[in-house]
């Protein structure tokens, strides 16, 4: 993964630890102050009175003594705050640039989901039909088969799931970067952009019970994306991939010659759009809503693990921070939900771009409701 680009001071993560430590530095000369200021406090249990020992720290000149000793760690002190104070400015203006740039250079690198330029048709420019934001509609027709967790179901309201119906990926992603897990150097791929993880289920014969999270990034193991890419083909066709784990249909498709429309319009509708459309509606009912992947929320990562040999934080969401109860509880096919997406984000290397990330799934949240998802039904035969 590129590195972001380092300043004289450091990346913003190191200026954000060192401007950590001159707070904490600042906090202990104030109490060293308060500490020495209360020092000599008069004792009344030592057997002489308050006038006494007045007068006798007067007249042997231990009043002097004690006043000039808290002059002289008062400015020891008061100098070494301003010298904190010039470097806390410098390194927070520092940071600044830093995190601007960082992010400049990490957009700048970044990889086009569309790194095969056969997936674009060659007669359809980039943003016509008003798509400017969306890219691609990527479906995972089963997370469990992709992660081949086997007969895994999970447990809902602690009740152990009796059999999952579907449980799907449909994900609209803005940028894909890669990286290498720590312990083994394995590599991994991380998507960014608006998704949902939308799942159906029964917890006993003959019920059916719905349920979905929003999820803003999905992680997988490299060797997994490359399963899923090249597993059995579904469809004849160099404008889109269809595997039985995965497919990808780029938008820009839908502004494509009629005569290549015909063919693949009943392709998507037959393996697509009509087999997964209570997940489509969720995802539109998502981009619709306000509130959703907001930045105070912070991110929402399905991950299918960095390392394919290392199972840890496979097959769970991650989140940034404490999420409600209802987005937390556990649901099927899931082996958990829970606040530790900062245990793999340094393998990411995502932290200080989410502003970006943010801004970004503002926009296509907006650009799907809008455009994106009526496009797709107008092309629907």
């Amino acid at each position: 993964m590129t590195e972001g680009k380092k300043s004289n001071f450091g990346t913003s993560r190191e200026l954000g630890e060192e401007l950590k430590k001159i707070i904490l530095e600042k906090k202990i000369l104030k109490t060293i102050k308060t500490y020495f200021e209360r020092l000599g406090n008069f004792d009344p249990a030592s057997g002489i009175s308050l006038n006494e020992y007045k007068n006798y720290l007067h007249d042997n000149g231990y009043n002097a003594l004690r006043e000039q000793f808290l002059v002289d760690i008062k400015a020891k002190i008061d100098k070494r705050m301003g010298e904190l104070d010039k470097m806390s400015r410098k390194k927070a203006q520092s940071k600044k640039e830093q995190e601007q740039e960082e992010t400049d250079a990490y957009l700048q690198a970044r990889l086009e989901i569309y790194e095969d330029a056969g997936q674009i048709p060659s007669d359809v420019e980039a943003g016509d039909g008003g798509i400017e934001h969306l890219k691609q509609i990527l479906l995972i027709p089963s997370w469990g088969k992709l992660l081949g967790t086997g007969p895994f179901n999970g447990f809902y309201l602690n009740q152990p799931v009796y059999e999952i119906i579907h449980d799907n990926v449909i994900f609209l992603p803005d940028f894909a970067v890669t990286g290498f897990e720590e312990t083994k150097g394995e590599p991994f791929i991380f998507l960014s952009g608006v998704g949902v993880y939308y799942i159906q289920f029964r917890l006993s014969p003959g019920e059916i019970i719905t349920d979905y999270r929003e999820i803003s990034g999905v992680v997988l193991p490299m060797d997994m994306y490359d399963k899923a890419q090249t597993a059995e083909s579904l469809v004849s066709s160099k404008d889109l991939l269809m595997t039985e784990l995965m497919t990808t249909i780029p938008f820009a498709l839908f502004q494509a010659k009629q005569t290549k429309q015909m063919y693949l319009r009943g392709v998507v509708a037959r393996n697509i759009f009509h087999p997964y459309r209570e997940a489509f509606t969720q995802l539109v009912k998502l981009c619709m809503d306000p509130d959703s992947l907001s930045e105070t929320q912070g991110l929402k990562v399905l991950s299918g693990g960095l390392n394919a040999d290392i199972p840890i934080y496979t097959n769970e969401i991650l989140t940034e921070i404490q999420q409600p109860m209802e987005y937390s509880r556990l649901t099927a096919g899931l082996k958990n939900i829970q606040p530790k997406l900062d245990k793999i984000v340094t393998d990411l290397q995502i932290d200080g771009l989410k502003k970006a990330i943010f801004e970004k799934i503002a926009l296509i949240k907006k650009e799907f409701a809008e455009v994106g998802y009526p496009q797709l039904l107008d092309w629907m035969p």
